[in-house]
């Protein structure tokens, strides 16, 4: 009986921690950052093509502000693309480490329930 109840209290210390809802968003949202366009077979490709190169319409002083916000947005798109690319780093170092002590869990229970099996079978 003793046995059984350090194995049960084994079990219940295994049980999964609470992960937090930023990370669960940042493991799904890891596909959508992950996924890479490779061309279809039998596109043509573009190694070797010389590049497009289209002339350069000089700046009229009234574009100049919309550049300006242009380079802004894509700023900011960039800052909060590096900044959830940090969540999610985190997030996965901190999954990565859970997962590491549940190994450690399970070892330890497998020698525990291999020592209860050579106990049982003791006449």
């Amino acid at each position: 009986e003793e046995a059984a109840a350090r194995v049960a209290q084994l079990a219940n210390e295994l049980q999964p921690e609470d992960i937090s809802e930023d990370d669960v968003l940042a493991s799904q949202n890891q596909e959508d950052v992950l996924m890479i366009d490779y061309p279809e077979a039998g596109e043509p490709s573009d190694k070797g093509k010389a590049p497009l190169v289209e002339e350069q319409v000089p700046m009229v002083e009234d574009q100049a502000p919309v550049v300006v916000d242009q380079l802004q947005i894509f700023q900011e798109a960039l800052r909060e693309q590096q900044e959830g690319l940090e969540r999610q780093r985190t997030a996965h170092l901190n999954l990565e480490s859970k997962v590491d002590g549940l190994v450690s869990n399970v070892g330890s229970l497998n020698d525990k329930f291999d020592q209860l099996l050579a106990y049982l079978k003791k006449p």
